[in-house]
């Protein structure tokens, strides 16, 4: 049987990735005990300048990410802040970020870690 035309495959794998609407995922780590999950889509604060000014204790970490066309802040947040919620944190505190480009075809990739926090209470 004769392979498919490059271009053919291209677009075909093209087709399957906006049928997907790209690729994001998130994964959360716990490092402390388990909180009750809340809500994915809780209200939940974000820090990326500063740490929070009230006490706060780390229940893990979450990390995010997002290629091809959804590789940008804006669209992994989200998805973060979702893991962040269902772990029963109140807010993440941003850590790090890194882009870049992976295999043959070049396509961008965006890893973004953010501690999930909460607040502690008297």
């Amino acid at each position: 049987m004769k392979k498919p035309p490059r271009l053919l495959r291209l677009v075909s794998c093209l087709a399957t990735i906006v049928v997907t609407g790209g690729c994001l995922s998130a994964t959360f780590v716990p490092t402390s005990g388990a909180y009750p999950a809340r809500a994915g889509d809780c209200n939940i604060e974000v820090f990326s300048s500063a740490v929070p000014d009230r006490e706060y204790e780390e229940i893990g970490i979450v990390e995010g990410e997002g290629s091809w066309w959804k590789a940008d802040l804006e669209d992994v947040l989200p998805k973060l802040k979702e893991e962040g919620c269902r772990a029963g944190g109140d807010a993440l505190i941003m850590q790090s970020s890194d882009t870049f480009s992976q295999g043959r075809d070049g396509v961008r990739t965006q890893r973004i870690s953010a501690t999930v926090i909460r607040w502690k209470t008297e």
